[in-house]
């Protein structure tokens, strides 16, 4: 690493400003109870399909729908059983009423997915609606984590050039680095931590890589060079020291608290210092260093809290055609048949299982069958292979796709636009049709 010592910021970086991560609850009703136990009707049934016929299954195989929304199980921790929106926008947990009545009945963790593809407070209100005839609307908050991404390699910075504001206190410092440079520090601990990581480096591996680098794009942000995360997380005790109790209180509040945040856990500049000042452990003596009074200045949320999709982009995603309906469905067409003097017995259902088995094979071999051709999108196309031409022309087709009905799969179309979009804005190109989700 380089001398901390002798280190300079450089040019002012770009900042993108944010709330990574939100945890609150949801204050409940009188009808809630009918809503707890329509899920634990849904988990049971969902789980008995699977078990009467021997098979194996896993958490995320049990569903549940609530408000036409589709929710997949979890797992139960701490009394609630756990679901994650079928988008993976958001996880959401239910408890049975009558236990542990000290909490909440429903808890909601916002996902980073949920969070920059839709925008906090959209999202928010999207859960609302959701859940609007079973709370009363007040969200005690639990959890806040305040970010800014910053565009510069900070892989300078160590555990040496920090302070706490309560020294009395005991602060657990971890840092991890490689061969080269830092990829993550971590200062504090619960309920009030600071986090400083290599974001591009977490993102190698990451789903969500292609959707947070179009959210860096967006913002001004090279995705070839350096990002780094300075990220302080907060729970509901620490948030409770500055009159944080709700949703509404933290987004109102947010960017005045990251600023404190700043002074709880200060980066000093070690050259304003002695080097006995040092060793006598007075370091909260030294100024504040340049990098810490530019994040003070560069936290702002307005263009944060603007961000939000359309609802008509997410009623098409979000929806799963389930057993449960589709039983609904073949009750329905096998009333119609009996009112027209069919007979409904097992040789009904079987002849209308062969038949499935038949068609369904001779249309898995007819798809085989077709030939691939460019503006088919089901053929592997790397979109940094195409010119500037065929890969507008490329987004146009797979928004043509996306448009209209048909066999394709939906996540896989949107995962190809998300690729190729990124791609196109990476060049510099305008955008061809407008962003369709």
């Amino acid at each position: 690493m380089k001398d901390v010592e002798t280190q300079e910021l450089g040019s002012t970086p770009k900042t993108i400003s944010g709330i990574d991560t939100l945890y609150y609850f949801y204050e409940t009703n009188e009808q809630y109870d009918d809503l707890y136990l329509d899920i634990l009707d849904q988990y049971e049934e969902s789980k008995a399909r699977f078990e009467k016929r021997d098979l194996k299954y896993e958490n995320k195989d049990i569903n549940v729908l609530i408000n036409k929304q589709t929710f997949f199980f979890n797992g139960k921790a701490q009394g609630f059983y756990w679901f994650t929106h079928i988008d993976s926008y958001f996880t959401i947990g239910f408890k049975d009423y009558r236990k542990n009545r000290g909490l909440n009945d429903i808890q909601v963790q916002l996902d980073a997915r949920g969070i920059y593809f839709l925008g906090i407070k959209f999202l928010i209100q999207y859960i609302d609606a959701i859940l609007v005839d079973y709370i009363t609307g007040h969200k005690p908050i639990t959890r806040a984590d305040l970010n800014i991404f910053v565009q510069s390699d900070l892989s300078w910075i160590d555990k040496t050039m920090f302070v706490t504001r309560k020294r009395k206190y005991e602060t657990l410092i971890k840092e991890r680095a490689n061969k080269h440079k830092l990829e993550t520090l971590y200062i504090g601990k619960r309920p009030f931590l600071l986090r400083l990581y290599d974001k591009r480096a977490e993102l190698k591996k990451s789903k969500k890589k292609d959707m947070m680098y179009n959210h860096f794009i967006t913002y001004g942000f090279d995705r070839t060079n350096d990002i780094y995360n300075i990220e302080f997380e907060m729970h509901r005790d620490y948030l409770k020291t500055f009159k944080i109790d709700t949703v509404d209180d933290l987004l109102s509040g947010a960017e005045a608290l990251f600023k404190d945040c700043l002074n709880g856990i200060r980066m000093v500049d070690l050259s304003s210092i002695t080097d006995n000042t040092k060793e006598m452990k007075n370091k909260h003596r030294a100024k504040t260093h340049p990098l810490w009074e530019h994040l003070e200045k560069s936290y702002t949320l307005k263009e944060f809290y603007e961000i939000q999709a359309p609802i008509e982009r997410i009623k098409r995603k979000s929806y799963k055609y389930t057993i449960v309906e589709a039983i609904k469905d073949t009750i329905a067409v096998a009333r119609k048949f009996h009112i027209h003097g069919g007979v409904i017995d097992e040789m009904f259902f079987k002849e209308v299982l062969d038949e499935f088995k038949k068609n369904h094979i001779n249309s898995i071999k007819d798809k085989q069958g077709v030939k691939l051709v460019y503006e088919n999108v089901t053929t592997q196309i790397n979109p940094r292979d195409l010119d500037d031409l065929e890969l507008q022309k490329y987004i146009l087709k797979l928004k043509e796709d996306l448009d209209s009905p048909s066999d394709l799969d939906i996540q896989v179309l949107i995962k190809k636009y998300e690729n190729a979009y990124i791609e196109l804005r990476t060049r510099g190109l305008d955008n061809p049709c407008e962003y369709p989700f």
